[in-house]
This record gives structure tokens, C-alpha cells and sequence, in this order.
């Protein structure tokens, strides 16, 4: 399941030897870059709890039941919109109230966790805090907003790291050739799957069209017409494009740095205020980051 990604294996060891030595809690936070395989190793990790052997060893009725993609003991959830919700969190919580359906461990992955709002992360403390009997939660959590301290301090942590640029390239093979464009694109989009999967899908050449908008757009001084159309969704990776065209500005003219810089860090506050907010006008959003570029540049002159 995750062979075929060497950057997990010694995340998956660490966990497997915190269980081998009977210090395996009840509730896991995987945590890690975007497309590096955090979903992978939650489902790897699932497997392994939901085996009747515990090794994940293919042939259980456990390891068919999650091959075939309805064991009745494995729980999901994941954000609606931009937030996990209370009333989401409750739902599961009540399915995990009851008994296992095959008499071993009940698991639940919640993917994306650093969407849980204030009011879903508490009604989930009372589980972390009082877990039922053979109950396993996996954290997901990439970036974004930190967990509650109350949710953390609750949970082990494992770390997936972003693989070196080696190991990126190595697992890319000839499709890591369409990021020798621009030097930010990995930066941009995350880690080694995230990468494939931009490649694959076309989203390389759409993000270096919304690069172009932005060129155009902080020359001219109004908001491009291919900015214009992001939707929400877009809007994260949109901003990391624009951070990391003022980035490259700043190291092919270190002269700029000094009003460059504080407008990096007006990018990724206007990225944390978006994380928090819902039916935000982005076009006047970005329409007034471009003016406050401008009068930087004008002022740094």
C-alpha cells in the first residue's frame, strides 16, 4: 500500500513500534504537508487496526471487508465547505457509541482535521478525553489552522515530511520535467502527489496562466480577467502563486526587498484572514492587493 512511497516508511516503522511496544494511544495526528501521503498512511495505519491479524495481511475478513470498501468498523469524515461542522462531528461520534460490528477495533479517520471549527473541536474533546473502548481516531491535519492546544495535548503526532528534492524527482521520473518552468511550482503545489496529480490533470498549465494574470495584473495595475473567475476553492493556491511571484522578484532585484517583503507577509495574512472567512468578494480582495503593490512600489522607488 505504501511501498511506493519511500518517504512513508519511516513514519509507518515509528508507528509500528509504538505499538509493538504497547504505547500506541487512541487518537493519532498525522501531519504534514499537502501531497505528501498523509491519506495513504491513515488508510496503511487502518489497516493494520481493522486486520484481524493486525498486519494488514490481505486475506482476513477484516482485510476484504476494506478492500472491498465497506467495512462496517472504519469511519470517515471530511469537511463540508470550507469547515468541519459540530453537527458532522456529533453524527460520528454517535456511530462510535456503539459496538464493533466485527468484534475488534472501531477506526476513524478524520481527514483535513485543521478545518474543525471551534464548536465541532469541542463536541470531539469529549471522545479524545473519555475514548470508548477499542476506538481509534486518525487526525489528518495539513496546512492551515493549528489544532486547539486542548485537541493536541489528547493525541500522539506523527510527522510526514516533504520529501528531498531527490526523492521528489526520483518519484516524478520524466513528469517532474514540466516543473523546470519556475523554480516555486513544487513550493506551490505540495508535495510529490500533489505534483503528479497537477501534471496529470493540466492544473500545471492553469496555475501558470493565473501566474501570467497576476504579471499582467501587478504591471498594469487592474485586476486581470483570468483572476477575476477563481472561485473560493481556487483562492489558497492562487495567493501562493502570487507570494511566490513577489519572492522571485525580490531575488531577481534585492533593491525591492524592502517594501517586496511586507507585502509577502500582507499575502499570507489576506491567505489566514480567507481560512477563517466564508462569501468573501475575492475580486476586491485581490483588486486591493494590487493597489497596496503598487503604492509599495511607487513609495520604494
Amino acid at each position: 500500500m505504501i511501498e511506493g512511497y519511500p518517504w512513508l516508511l519511516p513514519v509507518a516503522e515509528q508507528w509500528q513500534q509504538q505499538r509493538q511496544q504497547g504505547r500506541l494511544g487512541h487518537a493519532l495526528i498525522l501531519q504534514g504537508p499537502a501531497g505528501v501521503g498523509k491519506s495513504l498512511l491513515a488508510d496503511w495505519i487502518v489497516s493494520r487496526l481493522l486486520c484481524l491479524e493486525g498486519r494488514g495481511c490481505g486475506h482476513c475478513k477484516g482485510c476484504q471487508l476494506l478492500a472491498a470498501g465497506h467495512h462496517p468498523d472504519r469511519y470517515e469524515l471530511a469537511p463540508e465547505g470550507q469547515q468541519i461542522k459540530v453537527d458532522a462531528v456529533r453524527g460520528l461520534i454517535s456511530q462510535l457509541a456503539g459496538t464493533a460490528h466485527q468484534g475488534g477495533a472501531r477506526v476513524a479517520i478524520i481527514h483535513q482535521a485543521q478545518r474543525l471549527n471551534a464548536a465541532s473541536a469541542n463536541a470531539l474533546l469529549k471522545t479524545l478525553e473519555e475514548p470508548p473502548a477499542g476506538v481509534y481516531l486518525v487526525l489528518v491535519v495539513g496546512p492551515g489552522q493549528p489544532l486547539l492546544p486542548t485537541i493536541v495535548s489528547r493525541c500522539q503526532r506523527l510527522v510526514v515530511p516533504m520529501p528531498s528534492a531527490a526523492a521528489i524527482e526520483q518519484f516524478l521520473g520524466e513528469q517532474g520535467n514540466a516543473l523546470a518552468s519556475w523554480a516555486y511550482w513544487p513550493r506551490i503545489l505540495g508535495g510529490p502527489l500533489a505534483i503528479r496529480h497537477a501534471v496529470e490533470e493540466g492544473k500545471l498549465d492553469q496555475l501558470a496562466t493565473l501566474r501570467q494574470g497576476w504579471q499582467r495584473s501587478l504591471n498594469h495595475g487592474l485586476l486581470d480577467p483570468v483572476l477575476s473567475q477563481v472561485d473560493a476553492e481556487q483562492a489558497p493556491t492562487v495567493l501562493k502563486v502570487l507570494y511566490f511571484e513577489l519572492l522571485s522578484q525580490c531575488e531577481a532585484d534585492p533593491q525591492q526587498t524592502v517594501w517586496c517583503y511586507p507585502m509577502m507577509q500582507k499575502v499570507a495574512q489576506t491567505q489566514r484572514w480567507l481560512d477563517r472567512q466564508t462569501g468573501i468578494n475575492l475580486t476586491a480582495t485581490f483588486q486591493q492587493l494590487i493597489v497596496e503593490y503598487r503604492r509599495g512600489a511607487q513609495e520604494g522607488a
